[in-house]
């Protein structure tokens, strides 16, 4: 509720505005009971036809204007919920774009795409309808104020109707709540299972794991449908109650009106007119019984979000250099992941030149992809600096000097939208000449000849059912798209045929020519053998630096 009324007020000119196209329904709403209370009052018992047309045409017009004042206030409303709904959408948004890796790291993929599927939950929750049945209740009063007029007798029968129905909701939603937390979890569960089997299709028939998904599907779905056939039982039983709540208020509220009518206290057109009063104020208020329960799935999915934005972003801003030469240097670096016995590497000072080529190597585990990271400023060292051009590249907008790198990647991933949309992720205005060398370069046009939309082809699921090899290709050919000064390849001739290795070399060789700096992460024998520096990460905890003397850019080349 404390979200509905921060929405309706953060612009208090829409606002006023709502609330009183809202006053102005409820008091066109008072035109029918008026109208039947006339009818019967006035022309049944005088029959004049005059009294009958003017009552008509003017329960007409209130009909007309109510209708316009609702289409009105809906819009408003839907006005008032657009804003914070798409700044919630972009909030998010930018928290899993800008968060820091080894915090979002710990949060797994599925339950990313859960915090996204708790956006739409809010949106659906905060909608015009749910703030329109809000501001109807409290405007109901009018209708029990005019029913006291009547009858104070009958005014109490239709508060203490109300009053019971709100009652017995709240304590109907009071015992949901429990069991939509549950169902949540259990659904969240039941999504990994389904991800994870999906996504390992062979590994389940290679090894033979369909009698293990059973098993778990089975006991998942069993807890699913039974949580969701108490939640549906609950739901009932508020729909059940609500309804029998508003037929017994009529039925009390017509015996004693029988009794006034007969004493002479009431007329018969002001009982019937009372009952369809007591009708309209028990609808509009016993809605928020309906709408507490959107309402409490919403509040649930914002806890569910302060998971994420709890989670520290990255900065937008930062200091950028005039021009950035290539040269990078770290200082006494340091890095260890958390919960683990000792640190990956540790005290590790060197400087590379620009222009120069290292290469740093070791066995699986060793920190290769981790320190990539570090230089990509993926990750944040424990300790220690990374300069570049005498720069702690901390202090840099983390955009710009990400655009001063050549990056490919250990494991690409792409984004949804078309090749090319992907290779040009860094430079989109990139010109065809030089996007079409740079395929030229990397071994991709008879792939792309092969492909029936070329570059347009769109990319879906990350593009997993593309090879290895291509894969690594699209990620070589995305990061040449940014042409910069310092090139950071994890381990790229990995899961490539011996043109795409060769297309790897010979693209090592031209950047190395050119002047840039090249940190590539491989064991490849030949790799080794091209770089003037060797970083060794197997030798713990401080990695061994090797100098070798090596012609710059022309000297020995990749083979």
């Amino acid at each position: 509720m404390k979200e509905l009324i921060g929405r309706l007020f953060h612009r208090p000119i829409l606002a006023v505005e709502i609330l009183a196209a809202t006053f102005l329904t409820t008091l066109l709403t008072l035109a029918m009971p008026l109208y039947v209370i006339q009818i019967l009052n006035r022309y049944v018992s005088y029959g004049f036809h005059g009294t009958l047309i003017t009552l008509t045409i003017g329960m007409l017009i209130a009909v007309i204007l109510q209708f316009g004042f609702r289409i009105v206030r809906t819009k408003m409303a839907t006005t008032i919920n657009q804003e914070p709904n798409d700044r919630l959408s972009r909030d998010i948004l930018s928290i899993i774009s800008r968060a820091k890796a080894e915090p979002l790291d710990q949060l797994s993929k599925p339950r990313l795409h859960e915090a996204l599927n708790q956006v739409q939950t809010i949106q659906q929750s905060y909608d015009a309808q749910t703030m329109t049945a809000v501001l109807d209740a409290p405007f109901s009063l009018i209708f029990i104020g005019v029913i006291y007029l009547l009858s104070p007798v009958l005014a109490g029968i239709t508060l203490l109707g109300i009053f019971l129905a709100l009652f017995f909701g709240w304590l109907t939603i009071l015992k949901s709540q429990k069991n939509s937390e549950l169902l949540l979890q259990s659904l969240s569960e039941h999504r990994n299972l389904n991800s994870s089997a999906v996504n390992a299709l062979e590994t389940v028939r290679a090894f033979v794991g369909t009698s293990f998904l059973f098993k778990k599907w089975d006991t998942q779905l069993s807890a699913i449908s039974r949580l969701k056939n108490k939640l549906t039982d609950y739901k009932e039983l508020s729909q059940t109650m609500t309804m029998t709540g508003s037929s017994l208020t009529s039925v009390f509220l017509y015996a004693a009106g029988a009794v006034l009518v007969v004493q002479g206290e009431l007329s018969v057109g002001a009982l019937i007119g009372a009952n369809i009063l007591c009708g309209k104020a028990y609808q509009n208020t016993t809605r928020l019984v309906q709408t507490a329960f959107s309402l409490t799935r919403a509040k649930q999915a914002f806890k569910d979000l302060e998971l994420l934005k709890r989670i520290p972003l990255e900065a937008s801003t930062g200091s950028a250099l005039t021009s950035y030469q290539g040269q990078i240097e770290f200082q006494d670096l340091g890095f260890s992941y958390p919960n683990t016995s000792g640190p990956l590497f540790e005290s590790l000072t060197l400087r590379l030149a620009p222009g120069n080529v290292m290469a740093v190597f070791g066995g699986n585990g060793t920190g290769k992809t981790t320190l990539a990271k570090l230089v990509t400023n993926l990750l944040e060292p424990r300790r220690g600096r990374i300069l570049a051009d005498g720069v702690n590249i901390l202090q840099m907008a983390p955009a710009w000097w990400r655009k001063q790198i050549i990056y490919m990647p250990q494991e690409p991933s792409f984004i949804n939208g078309s090749l090319r949309d992907n290779i040009l992720l860094l430079n989109p205005d990139l010109d065809d000449a030089s996007l079409n060398e740079i395929l030229r370069k990397t071994d991709l046009k008879s792939f792309l000849d092969k492909t029936p939309n070329g570059l347009d082809t769109l990319v879906t699921n990350n593009e997993k059912n593309f090879p290895p090899g291509i894969r690594r290709r699209l990620s070589l050919a995305r990061g040449l798209a940014g042409n910069g000064n310092l090139v950071v390849l994890d381990e790229p001739t990995d899961a490539m045929d011996a043109k795409g290795v060769a297309a790897v070399y010979a693209v090592m060789n031209t950047l190395a020519k050119s002047g840039k700096s090249i940190i590539v992460f491989s064991n490849d024998p030949n790799i080794l053998k091209g770089a003037s520096l060797l970083l060794n990460l197997d030798k713990k905890p401080i990695p061994e630096l090797t100098h070798k003397v090596i012609m710059p850019h022309n000297g020995q080349k990749l083979s």
